[in-house]
């Protein structure tokens, strides 16, 4: 990990998954926010009096892998190309600080709101074997789908207690074609996800973005890299992977 990332970090508080209980947010609001590494750190500079960072073990940098699925016909892919505007993702993530299983299905409606709901369940299952949960959770079933894509990244968790808002920042990112094992690098940028209960005022983590001229800008890990790594149609992507393009020049 680099030492000036780990070094900004270990300025921040802990807090424990246990005392982050109270910001869940299964229901919730979700702002997305793609910028470089080096910005990253300014942004973190100006954060650590507010915010106190996910510790685990003693360890703030989590590790996932994710697995997502989708049809033959990739219907969940396609629903986000063609911008239908309630859409599904199903996937299996492995908390590798805990060696949690997860599957998930996130649900995300007409109005911007964000559902998900899960159950532990090892990756070594047959999809079949969650039938029931995928069913009732979505329009498709477990002998529908098939690994599409693996998502690789470590992950930080900010949380401001009082404001009711957790922030990810996802970094060291990396996409695997399940079909051919080709690997798409994205480590040059990172991902941060504000996630709120409420929106009655910006937060300071918005008011810090604005400041670093750092806009709001969706990047879907699983729909922006599936375009990377397959021959598919990519037309409501192209825009965004040329920026993530431009943002690997900015970074050097």
């Amino acid at each position: 990990m680099d030492s000036t990332l780990v070094d900004i970090i270990n300025s921040f508080k802990p807090i424990s998954l246990e005392e982050m209980d109270s910001v869940k947010l299964l229901v919730r609001n979700d702002y997305k926010f793609i910028t470089t590494i080096p910005t990253l750190y300014a942004i973190l500079n100006d954060l650590n009096d507010e915010y106190t960072i996910l510790t685990i073990n003693q360890n703030p940098f989590q590790e996932y892998k994710t697995i997502y699925f989708d049809t033959a016909e990739d219907s969940m892919y396609m629903s986000h190309q063609n911008g239908k505007l309630n859409r599904y993702k199903i996937r299996h993530r492995t908390y590798m600080s805990t060696n949690a299983e997860f599957l998930e299905i996130k649900f995300k409606t007409n109005k911007g709101k964000t559902f998900k709901k899960r159950i532990p369940f090892p990756i070594s299952k047959d999809l079949t074997e969650a039938n029931d949960f995928i069913t009732k959770n979505s329009p498709y079933s477990g002998e529908q789908l098939r690994h599409k894509s693996l998502v690789e990244y470590t992950r930080l968790t900010l949380v401001n207690l009082a404001q009711g808002e957790r922030a990810t920042i996802d970094i060291d990112l990396h996409v695997t074609n399940c079909e051919t094992n080709e690997t798409v690098d994205f480590s040059h940028v990172c991902i941060i996800e504000l996630k709120r209960d409420k929106s009655t005022s910006n937060s300071k983590l918005q008011s810090v973005l604005l400041k670093h001229r750092v806009f709001q800008r969706g990047m879907s890990k699983y729909s922006i890299g599936t375009a990377a790594i397959y021959d598919i149609k990519k037309n409501r992507f192209k825009k965004k992977l040329r920026f993530i393009e431009k943002l690997k020049i900015n970074s050097k």
